[in-house]
C-alpha cells in the first residue's frame, strides 16, 4: 500500500494488507525471458494470462515493521480481480495503538477498513479506491496483478506508465518473464511504496506470489508477507 503522511494519521498502516508488504527491496533484474522482447509485450501477456483468472484465495502471515518495533496479522484474503480485494484478519498487540480482528473491503471504487468491527473512517468518508484498491493489490498479491488491473482499466502497459492518479514503473524477471519488482508512486501528498516477489508458485499457467517483500516510503515502514497456501479459480 501506498503510505503517506495522511494515510498514516487516518490509521492505514495497522491494515492487514499494508502489513503485506516488506523489509527491503532487493535489486531490479532484466527486461524479461528472451532478452530482446520488448518490456510492453511481455507485460501485456502477462494481462493477458492473469484475465484468465476469476478468483484467487489465500491464507498466511503478515509481517509490519519500522523502527517502534514489530506486528504480525494471520489473514485470509479473496481477490475477484476488476471487483473486489477483502481481507480478514487477527493484528498482534505490538507498537500499533489497537489490536484484534481487522478486516479490509476495497473496490476500484471504495476502500472500507475495520478493525474489532469499528471503521477507521466514517463509511461517508471511503478510502479513494482509484488510489488505495491498486496499491492493496500491489502489496497483496504483486505486480503481475497490478498489470492486470491497469489493462482492466483501459491504462497502456508499459514498464513506466501513470494511471489514476499513481505512477508505475515494473522490472521483469530474466528467467521467468514475470514482474519481479515493482514501483508505485503518489505525488500529492508524497508517498511511495517498493515491492520485490521473493518467491512464487505456479499453478495451471499461472504464478501466484508465495513471499513478498516491501517498503512504504516515507515512513519505512517494511512489511513481509508470505502465503501457507493459496489458489486460482479460473474463469
Amino acid at each position: 500500500m501506498i503510505l503517506n503522511r495522511v494515510n498514516v494519521m487516518k490509521g492505514l498502516l495497522p491494515l492487514p494488507v499494508v502489513a503485506l508488504a516488506a523489509v527491503l527491496v532487493a535489486g531490479c533484474s532484466g527486461l524479461g525471458r528472451g532478452g530482446g522482447v520488448p518490456a510492453a509485450e511481455r507485460l501485456g501477456r502477462i494481462a493477458r494470462e492473469t484475465a484468465r483468472v476469476g478468483k484467487i484465495e489465500g491464507r498466511g502471515k503478515a509481517t509490519i515493521e519500522n523502527r517502534l518495533g514489530t506486528v504480525e496479522i494471520e489473514f485470509d484474503m479473496v481477490y475477484e480481480p476488476g471487483e473486489r480485494l477483502d481481507l480478514k484478519g487477527d493484528l498482534a498487540p505490538g507498537f500499533l495503538p489497537f489490536h484484534g480482528a481487522v478486516e479490509i473491503k476495497s473496490t476500484p471504487d471504495t476502500t472500507h477498513a475495520y478493525v474489532n468491527g469499528m471503521p477507521l473512517v466514517s463509511k461517508e468518508r471511503p478510502y479513494p479506491g482509484p488510489i488505495v484498491h491498486p496499491a492493496l493489490i500491489a502489496v497483496a498479491l504483486g505486480g503481475d496483478w497490478v498489470v492486470a488491473w491497469l489493462e482492466d482499466r483501459g491504462c497502456e502497459v508499459e514498464k513506466k506508465v501513470e494511471c489514476s492518479g499513481l505512477a508505475f514503473e515494473f522490472d521483469l524477471d530474466a528467467g521467468t518473464g514475470q514482474v519481479k519488482s515493482w514501483t508505485l508512486e503518489h505525488s500529492d501528498p508524497d508517498g511511495s511504496y517498493d515491492g520485490f516477489l521473493y518467491k512464487s508458485r505456479p499453478q495451471g499457467g499461472i504464478v501466484l506470489p508465495e513471499v513478498l517483500t516491501g517498503m512504504a516510503h516515507p515512513f519505512e515502514v517494511a512489511v513481509y508477507v508470505e502465503y501457507y497456501q493459496i489458489n486460482a479459480t479460473m474463469r
